[in-house]
């Protein structure tokens, strides 16, 4: 979308005096998911600045991964606390949706049901599979050794009640859905790729029900976490069978699995979340407004016109690069290994080369066919010149 600012001036002759208003744009923002390389702007100016508004990970648009893909941009909103108006805890409700006991269930409530219900102490639904983190080569390794629930399409071993099933992916934040993750002592919590401040529902989720995530994704996520023992990362093990023992321990010590509820269980509400950054970030928000997508995007709109009355040597200071967007190359959640089996990490690569010939077009003002563009982008991956 183009900003645009009116501009006016006199023109003086010696007949009369003419006001002159005309528009002139400004800025261009973009949104990740949709930015599509036939679709910019023929022609670039210094000074017109370009903002990028990018919730997602790269599974969307994997160029955008590339320091010279993102160079091209002036301003960001992104899921990085180091954006200009960060995403970070878009998906987080508020405070008082971590400290309530709305779907919560007793340690002891959820034990009757894996017993009564044969429910298994880990949940995991998920039909986004083959992802660049490759989560579900981790939770089947990890099935071998702990029993796990698996809903949706992907590493399957369970069935939906029928009025769940049948549209899941559309009431994932409905009560009846989230009283069902709540009955779950453990839920899986795997991004679909790697990215610093990446965190989405899939950690709030079971945090706000009281099921104790299992996490991987964000290196920096625990940054965000209502306490100290809030979630439980992979990366703390050496493999899936460690972390199986480790859970296996805390199914049998309900003081042990508590310690990681205590956002939920502290006698004081107001000692329930210690995080102080995290507190500090929630009380930012404006009381009253909606935490949702559409109120950011109107906070970056304002941003960016506030950043377009200044100065152009401003301008040409704010270059977003890959601290406002860091996501690593695919590895292997369980080796920790680049995972060159993994077919994003040919995406990444060969978007290397796109991230090099788009700035070459964009710099030097040069129209771009997409079918030419695609052409040169594999004939340089071929020829290794990215």
């Amino acid at each position: 979308m183009p900003w645009k600012i009116r501009v006016m001036f006199t023109i003086t002759t010696a007949l009369s005096v003419c006001l002159v208003i005309f528009q002139v744009i400004c800025s261009v923002l973009f949104y990740g998911s949709n930015l599509r390389i036939h679709d910019l702007p023929s022609w670039r100016s210094s000074a017109i600045s370009w903002g990028l508004l990018h919730e997602e990970s790269p599974r969307n648009n994997p160029i955008l991964v590339h320091e010279e893909a993102l160079n091209l941009f002036n301003y960001s909103s992104t899921f990085s606390r180091l954006s200009n108006v960060p995403l970070t805890l878009l998906d987080l409700p508020g405070l008082e949706e971590l400290v309530a006991n709305s779907y919560y269930m007793s340690t002891k409530e959820k034990s009757a049901l894996m017993h009564a219900k044969n429910l298994a102490p880990v949940l995991y639904i998920q039909s986004d599979c083959d992802t660049a983190s490759d989560r579900d080569s981790y939770v089947s390794e990890l099935m071998k050794h702990i029993r796990i629930d698996s809903y949706g399409a992907c590493v399957n071993n369970a069935q939906l009640d029928n009025r769940l099933k049948n549209n899941y992916l559309d009431i994932l934040s409905d009560r009846e859905f989230l009283f069902f993750v709540a009955k779950y002592k453990f839920t899986i919590a795997f991004e679909n790729a790697i990215c610093d401040d990446y965190i989405t529902e899939k950690l709030w989720r079971p945090l706000v029900v009281g099921s104790v995530p299992i996490y991987y994704g964000s290196p920096s996520f625990k940054d965000w976490l209502p306490n100290n023992k809030s979630a439980i990362s992979i990366l703390d093990f050496t493999s899936p069978i460690e972390l199986a023992h480790f859970l296996h321990n805390l199914l049998k010590n309900d003081s042990a699995y508590e310690e990681y509820l205590s956002h939920k269980l502290s006698l004081k509400r107001e000692n329930r979340v210690t995080n102080s950054k995290l507190l500090h970030a929630l009380e930012k928000r404006q009381t009253g407004i909606p935490n949702d997508f559409g109120n950011y995007m109107e906070e970056f709109e304002c941003f960016v016109c506030e950043r377009i009355q200044k100065n152009n040597y401003e301008l040409k200071k704010s270059i977003v690069t890959k601290r406002q967007y860091n996501c690593s190359l695919p590895r292997d959640p369980i080796t920790g290994e680049i995972n060159k089996r993994n077919w994003w990490t040919e995406q990444w690569n060969i978007e290397k080369c796109g991230a090099k010939l788009l700035s070459h077009y964009i710099t030097n003002n040069i129209s771009i066919n997409i079918k030419h563009f695609d052409e040169q982008k594999m004939t340089m991956y071929d020829n290794n010149e990215c």
